[in-house]
């Protein structure tokens, strides 16, 4: 295959390593440094649609035959913290890919950006996605995607980030892939690994519909040693963090109504030992409650102002401990209320979702934008970019 020469700017790929366990917000600065490089060639530049001007032209004709390889790529390390790495692990990075776009590298959309991981065999493409609060030609695109083989003392294979095909199709880039749970109610009904129930006496309805999932009934309070409340609900099995986007509430509420947010329960008796965040219908701005034990009181920690919605709302479970957090953005969170450890230990397997109690004989509303889970590991790795390496590259 004759060479395909692509033009090489200097363009700094800042990284920043955001693990699965990433439990609070670890500031603006990329965790680490820049790593630029640059050589002489011709080529042309790319915009959105694909690759622009004739540099590099009889080469391309040359290949004409042949996939478009990509123009560069950079091998991801990572380095296992103390307990490793599982299979199955959400990891996520930061790059400049603003800087790719204005350098001619990439283009702006996104589709020629790709990951692929080499294990014994083939290398083959794995799904990546962009972060929900993120974005493509930014200078802070977030991008997850999931470890494919155990990393310990052995590497675990080798991931590559290639980039720099103007006419690539689009990427695999499905969060069901990444994530361990996701779920963005883009659909016209309930997905299977849902439940709904009305725990104690309430009533009420769980539906589908433009993008939202929309929770709406008649309950009473998530409090006391006893529930009656509105809880959609899957399992989860392991250590997770859990997060849900509260995007718009309405109907009748009481001021101590919970609307919406994130829970994690060990069963579905209105005793049951729980924790859950969610935004308040006034009487605070959002609550963090919990009942440590089966048929015991709750207790919980909440902050004062008005209704916080749209919030994103999260949990964390590490065996029998929980923690909790909100953010307007899901970018920057606020831990609310203090860690927090269950007097029996929690099922490995544990109902997670989304609950309403909107404390009135009259119908209230919640609506719901996403939700998403990725599994906790205790020791994060390091990631790192390696040196950019000018193609032409046919993974």
């Amino acid at each position: 295959m004759t060479r395909a020469r692509r033009t090489r700017t200097a363009a700094g790929l800042a990284l920043a390593l955001v693990s699965a366990c990433e439990l609070e917000r670890l500031g603006s600065g990329p965790l680490a440094a820049e790593d630029a490089g640059s050589d002489a060639g011709a080529g042309g530049v790319f915009d959105d649609a694909g690759f622009g001007g004739t540099g590099g032209q009889a080469e391309a004709e040359a290949e004409a035959a042949s996939p478009l390889p990509y123009g560069y790529r950079r091998r991801l390390t990572l380095t296992p913290g103390a307990s490793g790495v599982p299979v199955g692990a959400s990891i996520r990075f930061e790059l400049d890919h603003r800087a790719l776009v204005l350098a001619g590298k990439a283009r702006g959309d996104g589709n020629d950006l790709r990951l692929f991981f080499k294990g014994d065999g083939d290398s083959q493409e794995i799904h990546r996605v962009l972060d929900l609060a993120s974005g493509w030609d930014r200078a802070d695109t977030r991008i997850w995607f999931r470890v494919q083989a155990p990393i310990g003392p052995e590497p675990g294979g080798a991931y590559y980030l290639y980039y720099g095909d103007p006419q690539a199709t689009e990427a695999l880039d499905d969060p069901r892939e990444v994530y361990a749970a996701f779920d963005d109610f883009d659909g016209t009904g309930i997905a299977p690994e849902w439940k709904g129930e009305a725990i104690g006496a309430a009533q009420g309805t769980f539906t589908v519909k433009g993008g939202v999932l929309r929770i709406e009934g008649k309950t009473g309070d998530i409090w006391d040693n006893g529930d009656d409340f509105l809880f959609l609900f899957r399992t989860l099995t392991g250590n997770f963090v859990a997060e849900a986007r509260v995007s718009a509430s309405g109907g009748t509420a009481a001021g101590w109504a919970k609307l919406g947010g994130v829970m994690v329960r060990a069963t579905t008796d209105k005793a049951s030992m729980n924790r859950v965040i969610a935004p308040v219908n006034g009487s605070k701005a959002i609550t963090s409650s919990y009942r440590l034990g089966a048929g015991a009181a709750t207790e919980e920690s909440a902050k004062s102002g008005p209704k916080l919605i749209p919030q994103v709302v999260r949990i964390a479970r590490r065996f029998d401990v929980t923690r909790s957090w909100h953010s307007p953005d899901a970018v920057d969170y606020s831990e609310l209320g203090a860690e927090q450890t269950f007097q029996s230990p929690l099922p490995d397997t544990a109902l997670v979702g989304i609950p309403l109690a909107n404390l009135s004989p009259a119908s209230g509303w919640v609506e719901i934008d996403w939700f998403r889970a990725w599994r906790w590991y205790d020791h994060e790795p390091a990631l790192a970019l390696e040196p950019e390496e000018p193609g032409p590259f046919l993974p």
